[in-house]
């Protein structure tokens, strides 16, 4: 299954031939229910939140299974760092440091969070950092792996570590 971004509130969501056989199920057998079921537990899986109506285009035989879902917009906007200095620059580089500011570890990179709105705010730290938050499974996949740095104004213990 892949679940694409659409936009910040829609995804959609592929199911193949393939992965409705890996659930024991097939194209002619498949009922709106089964199909609705299957999309509930990826989207879950995805640690993506619905929220509004689901929309679901069964095309029979070789094609597959395509979901589009209005889904919860993100409560975080994350963005990853590949060195400390990039992250310490970033930090410096805002006009005030956010207190919701919180730091992971995960795969070789920094992820720092914040609250979604604060646009400003991600803004400048793109210039310095990825910003993430398009990937629908980021949350769940950082939530799982990720090793908590700082849970709260991640960027005021950066400063105080690295001034300049």
């Amino acid at each position: 299954m892949t679940i694409q971004p659409i936009s910040d509130a829609s995804v959609a969501l592929y199911i193949t031939p393939a992965d409705l056989k890996e659930h024991g199920l097939t194209p002619a057998a498949l009922t709106l229910e089964g199909a609705l079921s299957l999309a509930r537990d990826a989207f879950r899986e995805a640690g993506i939140e619905l929220a509004g109506p689901v929309e679901i285009e069964a095309y029979p035989g070789t094609c597959g299974v395509l979901v589009f879902a209005r889904v919860r917009p993100r409560s975080r906007v994350w963005f990853s760092f590949g060195d400390l200095e990039s992250l310490a620059a970033a930090a410096r580089a805002l006009p005030e440091p956010r207190p919701d500011a919180a730091l992971l570890w995960w795969d070789d990179r920094w992820w720092l969070s914040l609250e979604a709105g604060a646009a400003g705010a991600a803004a400048r730290l793109s210039e310095f950092g990825r910003a993430e938050s398009s990937r629908p499974h980021l949350e769940a996949s950082l939530a799982e792996h990720g090793r908590p740095v700082w849970r709260r104004d991640a960027l005021n213990a950066l400063l105080t570590y690295f001034p300049v």
